[in-house]
């Protein structure tokens, strides 16, 4: 059990298996994100961070199938990708 494991398992002691990694992914996202938007320069980027962080955040613990996980932890990876691209772009052009 990894230590992220425990954090899920405190709030959904039923995860296993294919929701137990989705939802660690999403605690991964989550924690990734915000650590993101406090480094930040570029507005965008910020909002795209905060963006991935609201919507792991929000699917993290929810009582849903583990495909709605699946495509929140898409959605989280795509952003924060998003949002690498937008620091890198926006940092190059000042």
């Amino acid at each position: 059990m990894s230590d992220l494991s425990f954090h899920i398992r405190e709030f959904m002691p039923t995860a296993e298996g294919e929701e137990l990694k989705q939802r660690i992914a999403l605690l991964k996202a989550r924690d990734y994100a915000s650590a993101l938007k406090w480094k930040a320069a570029s507005d965008l980027a910020y909002d795209l961070a905060c963006a991935a962080h609201e919507m792991a955040a929000h699917y993290v613990f929810a009582d849903v199938p583990v495909d709605r996980l699946k495509i929140a932890v898409s959605y989280c990876r795509n952003v924060v990708q998003a949002a690498f691209s937008a620091e890198h772009l926006e940092g190059e052009a000042k």
